[in-house]
């Protein structure tokens, strides 16, 4: 009896080992300081920063387009998913967006939605679509 619950619990740890691994899903948990070797997942819009982070620099392009380009970049899955912590969205926001318009557009931004979640007009699980959708 006892070798016959090892055999099932053996073969239920490795189809749950092989299920997690082999699913086919990236593990992209929103940490934008990717490797060497994934450079090619990388959106067109990041460079690599003075520390060898990368960053989003819409710098090139309106502020219009930059909005547009925003909601498909992993900074801006990596600044939602901190929220309703805004300080911690800040931070991220701070360091994953090059310094220029876009970057303290984003954070005023990030303020005004704050402000709204304070007084209540904004719910936490609105906030994360807002966020998306950069007025």
């Amino acid at each position: 009896m006892g070798k016959g619950i090892f055999i099932i619990i053996a073969i239920g740890v490795a189809i749950i080992y092989f299920a997690s691994n082999f699913s086919g899903e990236d593990d992209f948990d929103g940490d934008i300081s990717w490797s060497n070797t994934s450079k090619d997942k990388l959106p067109p819009y990041y460079k690599k920063d003075i520390l060898g982070n990368y960053v989003l620099d819409v710098s090139t392009i309106s502020l219009e387009e930059a909005k547009k380009v925003w909601p498909s970049t992993p900074i801006a899955q990596k600044v939602s998913s901190t929220l309703p912590d805004f300080d911690m969205a800040r931070l991220h926001a701070e360091n994953g967006i090059e310094k220029g318009k876009f970057r303290e557009y984003v954070l005023k931004y990030l303020e005004t939605l704050e402000g709204q979640y304070v007084v209540g007009d904004i719910q936490s699980d609105q906030l994360k679509k807002a966020l998306f959708t950069l007025p």
